[in-house]
């Protein structure tokens, strides 16, 4: 069994990508920004050192691959579809990598279009002007605790600030009207995060202009929220949703899961392809939007299911499914889930995962049923050590 964690697995990546060849950084603050771990190492030194680890990890854990490949992102830099950034101490920008209570400050980010990033500055300058108090994650006071940007291929953003319960809906108005003055800008969201917990994500309490941004990929429109997941890669991700669709699908299938389907990505892709694609998620938000992406995209034989992987699951009948597709969280499937796959046994397993160590452990547990065909690897995140992988499981 493999002895990674996910920090020795990081850590081999990035020495594996610092003895490749050095260039100029774009950025000053590559090594000690948490947005990037090594700009200043060539591009394609760095998918051949997550190539390199992602074979060490596999060959350790016991299962065979005939090769293992990453899939460079077509364009390493202003790649990103979403991007939170850290309103704190009077700065503006990213948390440090190992740090998290400092902030690096930005002037400019190249994990986004120069115009989205001056968006997002520029409503940051706004607050400050307006006298709303910046966020302290060490003695929780203050308001303003980020500001995030998503951005759609037409290069659209939909713009959201983070607070506290604290700040009033006119000082927001306010912020509303220089967000939707920035090029690109089509949406504003205010979000509610007055709970301790640090993250970027929060209870909608007002917008204006656009609710939604219209993501376009392949023959699909998805629309999203503030709050909703979508792959993070803006020229990667029609890549990795045709690629398992092709694996999904060598020949017409019956009914299709796709599992933590979130918005229906890849599920309406699958849909052309099946009688039935059950869409399964258990964020209610997500689900709503999968529907009506759905409706938007004319496709009638798609399930959007509001329901827990794991109960969806124990609900099908042995041989009811013909493909699953599964793109879980970091935390993986786990056993319960492996284990009701196994008794359910569709002919193929499509596995996408944003944590390498989670997919290892899960295959070597489907195993009992299944052969690994293939695992191939995309830079979701380049300059970072993080990589998503897609594995195709067949019934053995």
């Amino acid at each position: 069994m493999t002895s990674f964690t996910v920090k020795t697995f990081h850590k081999s990546i990035i020495n594996h990508a610092l003895a490749g060849h050095p260039i100029e950084p774009r950025c000053p603050h590559t090594r000690e920004c948490g947005g990037c771990a090594f700009q200043d190492r060539a591009y394609a030194d760095q998918v051949a050192a997550k190539a390199a680890v992602l074979r060490e990890l596999y060959a350790a854990s016991g299962i065979v691959l005939t090769e293992m490949t990453v899939v460079p992102s077509p364009d390493p830099f202003g790649y990103r579809t979403r991007m939170d950034y850290v309103a704190t101490k009077g700065r503006f920008g990213l948390r440090a990598r190992g740090r998290f209570n400092y902030i690096v400050e930005l002037t400019t980010c190249h994990l986004l279009p120069p115009p989205a990033f001056t968006a997002a500055q520029h409503v940051w300058q706004r607050a400050v002007t307006l006298g709303i108090p910046d966020y302290d994650i060490r003695s929780h006071t203050g308001c303003l605790r980020y500001i995030v940007v998503r951005r759609n291929p037409n290069d659209e953003l939909l713009l959201a600030a983070v607070t506290t319960a604290q700040c009033e809906e006119q000082t927001m108005a306010e912020l509303a009207t220089t967000a939707l003055s920035q090029p690109g800008v089509i949406g504003f969201h205010w979000l509610i995060n007055d709970t301790l917990t640090d993250v970027s994500f929060g209870e909608r309490r007002r917008h204006w202009g656009a609710a939604e941004l219209a993501m376009r990929i392949g023959d699909i429109t998805c629309f999203i929220g503030p709050n909703t997941f979508f792959q993070n890669n803006i020229y990667l991700a029609p890549r990795l949703i045709r690629d398992a669709v092709a694996a999904a699908v060598p020949e017409p299938a019956l009914r299709v899961a796709d599992l933590y389907g979130g918005v229906g990505a890849i599920g309406l892709h699958l849909a052309p392809h099946a009688d039935r694609v059950d869409c399964v998620e258990t964020v209610a938000e997500s689900v709503d939007f999968a529907a009506r992406n759905a409706l938007a995209n004319g496709v009638t034989n798609f399930n959007p299911i509001c329901a827990d992987t794991l109960a969806y699951l124990q609900a099908q009948p042995t041989g009811s499914l013909s493909v699953v597709v599964a793109d879980p969280p970091r935390t993986g499937l786990g056993p319960q889930v492996c284990n009701e796959l196994l008794r359910i046994a569709p002919q193929r397993i499509i596995y996408i995962s944003c944590n390498p160590l989670t997919q290892v452990a899960d295959i070597r547990l489907l195993q009992a049923g299944y052969r690994v065909l293939n695992v191939r690897g995309y830079d979701m995140f380049p300059h970072t050590p993080h990589v998503e992988t897609m594995a195709v499981l067949e019934r053995a």
